[in-house]
């Protein structure tokens, strides 16, 4: 169903000045729109009202250098004769939302799609099209139309690092080409520093923003403060990063359904937040996945409350002692390999499969999460590079000596041997997946480690 907007026809009768996106504040809010994780995602000119966030991210340019865009129930129509979308609602609210102050980003990858620069040259060769259908060039197909977007947000989860900085390179040579306004770089990296995917890249190439998942892994928001790792970050951008001023986000789930793992109610998160803020001064802020999430869930006015609570803007934010718990001295005798990434597919732009069934190349991810005595939970994180996989899947692999699967989080576990099986119930599933992310349960005798990711194995039929 395509859905309009009325907000843009108030653009004109708005009065009164209003309060600009400010980067170098510690008090922002960016939030992801576009995936409808929720279920309840209304037009971004309606999150756009008032003054919860200030930094919208459009998810997500799911493929390039071929284009494909996907913002589930918020555009569903497309140029004539082509595949890609043409989003005039969306272009209309956001001019609106621009309007009102925000600054409005294109995020690029995701946990899936078919992504990814073969060569520098093809890099800087696709920075010219995105300025060119998203920013101030011109192009005879531009999805958002005459709407000039704030930036580029790379959310990278899969392929190599190949391309990356040229293409940021050539992209901010577009954004001196135009003195009127500010525009910024963003990355979305998951909490375990370096990044598998960005690490070389954010070492290499001008960030303004980085909004670090906390989520999902063994560092995140639930993990506070024996594994939440801010101080990681801090370091990076202070002795690190190109742009000393990067700003880091604290990324969280924006509601109990948003991600597997990591979240944590309003209090705690502003606990953490106010900890933060006052021993690192990289803070920028807070990001959630995402915003259909997080005005469900009321978490978002909680953190909207908390942001304007003592937040500063400059250099003024003193840096101190890490936060309690950073040290992690004496805590690894029992984890192991925290995270393991298989790749179920030769190393190439265009993949093909090397032992997934149904003709699905895959990515398999294995993060460890809670371990408390002999009790472990493990994420297991699947995305497919290519072709969605059906309803009825399964995945195999063998676990380390010493470690037993009581349960999961998604499909019937099965046991022979050291090897455990997980099939999806149909039923219960969506055809047309792209990632599958749940959690296992179990116990462990001596350290703990993460199961083999070569023994993986993931069939779709």
């Amino acid at each position: 169903m395509k859905l309009s907007s009325s907000i843009a026809v108030t653009i004109a009768i708005i009065t009164g000045s209003v309060a600009a996106f400010n980067v170098n504040c510690n008090s922002n809010y960016a939030s992801y729109y576009g995936q409808n994780s929720a279920g309840s995602q209304q037009t971004l000119g309606t999150y756009c009202q008032d003054a919860t966030e200030d930094v919208i991210v459009l998810a997500f340019m799911n493929g390039f250098p071929n284009i494909l865009l996907n913002f589930a129930n918020a555009c569903e129509t497309t140029f004539p004769g082509s595949t890609l979308l043409h989003c005039p609602s969306m272009a209309a609210d956001i001019k609106y939302c621009q309007s009102k102050g925000k600054a409005v980003v294109l995020s690029m990858g995701g946990a899936s799609g078919a992504y990814g620069f073969s060569s520098d040259a093809q890099a800087v060769a696709f920075a010219d099209t995105v300025w060119n259908k998203f920013f101030k060039g011109t192009d005879a197909q531009r999805p958002f139309d005459d709407a000039v977007l704030d930036g580029i947000d790379l959310d990278i989860e899969g392929g190599g690092a190949s391309g990356y900085a040229a293409f940021i390179n050539q992209l901010r040579t577009h954004y001196a080409s135009d003195a009127s306004r500010k525009y910024y770089i963003a990355a979305a990296p998951q909490c375990p520093y370096p990044d598998a995917y960005l690490g070389s890249v954010m070492n290499s190439a001008w960030f303004d923003m980085i909004y670090v998942q906390f989520y999902n892994n063994y560092c995140g928001l639930n993990a506070y403060p024996s594994w939440f790792n801010f101080a990681d970050w801090d370091n990076w951008a202070k002795t690190v990063s190109i742009n000393k001023n990067v700003k880091i986000f604290i990324g969280a789930p924006g509601g109990p359904s948003a991600a597997s793992s990591g979240y944590v109610g309003a209090g705690t998160l502003q606990t953490i937040y106010n900890a933060v803020r006052s021993k690192y001064s990289s803070l920028g802020g807070i990001m959630t996945w995402d915003i259909s999430q997080s005005r469900a869930s009321g978490l978002a006015s909680s953190i909207r409350s908390m942001l304007n609570s003592g937040g500063s803007c400059g250099s003024a934010v003193r840096r101190s002692v890490p936060l309690i718990g950073d040290s992690k001295a004496g805590v690894l005798r029992k984890r192991q390999d925290l995270v393991k990434v298989n790749k179920i597919t030769k190393p190439s732009l265009r993949p093909k499969p090397v032992k997934a069934a149904g003709n699905v190349a895959t990515r398999v991810e294995f993060v460890a999460g809670d371990i408390t005595d002999n009790k472990y939970s493990t994420v297991i994180k699947v995305a497919t590079l290519q072709n969605a996989f059906s309803s009825n899947w399964s995945i195999s692999f063998t676990l380390p000596a010493g470690q037993t699967v009581d349960a999961s989080s998604r499909g019937a576990v099965s046991v022979s041997g050291n090897t455990v099986t997980i099939k999806s119930n149909p039923a219960a599933e969506t055809a047309k997946n792209m990632a599958a992310i749940f959690k296992i349960t179990g116990t462990f005798t001596g350290d703990y480690a993460l199961p083999d990711t070569s023994s993986a194995k993931f069939t779709s039929s």
